[in-house]
């Protein structure tokens, strides 16, 4: 999904909205490689409100849906250096990378009748909830692009214009699904460059310090993914 919601940052459009209430309804595991990366359709919520999934996540890249369509590229992609496995994503966005750095994160909205823009509702409700699970760390975010960074989007959730996750976005009739990742423990050096690589070949050109991890940001230094899983998981706004 690469449209940027209208007015993303207004107040007034915000109270327009609606915000809903967002819950973590299941905590799972990525086991496999070559698992394809599917939408929980069976945490569908109640009409008004929005399931969240956490998942601890394997090293593999996930490739946008858009860019997915291209079978020359994802090809290229299987065969570069370092690229363990090549999975496509069910929703939109450009490359990212899982392990044991990476908070794997899905959403499912259900939007009342007549929602006004049902992806900005998703987006910002989605960032209220981010608001308060990130709370307990003391980082805050904005939603704004942050360009030289991995999968680069309008939806990005920043810390002092560093990217800390990523969101990609699908719409449907009658649901909006939100997939993406964020970055735990700080990135290395291998899935940085395969990050590099990946987005090399679209014409994006990434910065070692576009991005940041929650670890960083909040300055934990033993932080990781079941221990950030295990404070997000009781979160509602």
């Amino acid at each position: 999904m690469d449209r940027a919601p209208a007015s993303a940052s207004s107040a007034d459009v915000i109270d327009r909205l609606g915000l809903s209430s967002v819950s973590v309804t299941e905590v799972t595991v990525e086991r496999e490689v070559d698992d394809p990366p599917e939408i929980p359709w069976h945490l569908t919520p109640p009409i008004g409100e929005i399931a969240m999934q956490l998942r601890s996540t394997v090293r593999r890249v996930a490739v946008g849906a858009g860019l997915a369509r291209n079978s020359t590229l994802v090809e290229k992609v299987r065969r570069l250096p370092g690229v363990p496995a090549v999975v496509t994503s069910p929703a939109g966005g450009t490359f990212i990378v899982g392990g044991e750095a990476w908070l794997g994160l899905c959403a499912i909205g259900s939007p009342r009748a007549g929602q006004p823009m049902p992806l900005d509702w998703m987006l910002h409700s989605l960032h209220r909830w981010f608001g308060a699970a990130l709370a307990q760390y003391g980082v805050t975010t904005a939603v704004e692009r942050v360009d030289g960074a991995w999968c680069p989007g309008f939806s990005d959730l920043a810390v002092h214009e560093r990217k800390l996750a990523g969101l990609g976005f699908r719409i449907t009739r009658d649901r909006v699904v939100m997939r993406g990742v964020m970055a735990v423990r700080p990135m290395s050096d291998s899935d940085f460059d395969v990050l590099v690589r990946c987005h090399r070949l679209i014409g994006v050109r990434l910065r070692r310090g576009a991005a940041v991890s929650l670890a960083e940001a909040a300055g934990i230094g033993d932080l990781t993914v079941a221990s950030s899983i295990d404070a997000f998981a009781g979160v509602v706004s």
